[in-house]
């Protein structure tokens, strides 16, 4: 309780007239549903450098690249909880207006795709943990999630 006064506090500091969801990721260190989506488009549509080109970015906006990492992983869990068709009220971490894009990248990463993915951040995550490579750990991850070779026949 504690924390999220201080955050709170913190907040209005930061934004005395009115507080934003931007002002929330921006002290916070998280990506913006934006972001994340356009993120997740790169990966669906396997195209690693756009995907490393747009963590560059975010990092450069000053969000912690493990926590975008962390924030990926909730994103892939409502992917597949929607692959396995779920409805988006089931969702846990997309936000409402989010929820038709985590739809539509379950469906095109298809349900296999989706737990390899998973897998793979799983592994960064754990990794994370332990280094001070943050950036070149997730760099990993997103070109291993782009270039998987065997997900294009698991999409059926």
């Amino acid at each position: 309780m504690r924390d999220s006064q201080s955050l709170l506090e913190q907040l209005l500091a930061f934004a005395p007239e009115r507080i934003t969801v931007a002002d929330v990721h921006g002290m916070l260190g998280t990506a913006g549903d934006q972001r994340l989506t356009s993120l997740v488009k790169h990966l669906v549509q396997r195209n690693a450098a756009a995907a490393l080109d747009e963590l560059n970015t975010t990092a450069q906006e000053g969000v912690d690249v493990a926590l975008l990492i962390e924030q990926l992983f909730g994103y892939f869990r409502d992917c597949m909880v929607a692959a396995v068709g779920c409805p988006a009220e089931t969702f846990l971490y997309a936000s409402t207006a989010s929820s038709n894009d985590v739809i539509e990248a379950g469906q095109k990463f298809g349900l296999q795709t989706i737990l390899a993915v998973m897998q793979i951040l799983d592994q960064a995550l754990s990794r994370l943990k332990y280094s001070t490579q943050s950036r070149i750990l997730a760099e990993l991850a997103l070109v291993r999630i782009a270039t998987w070779k065997t997900w294009s026949s698991c999409r059926s």
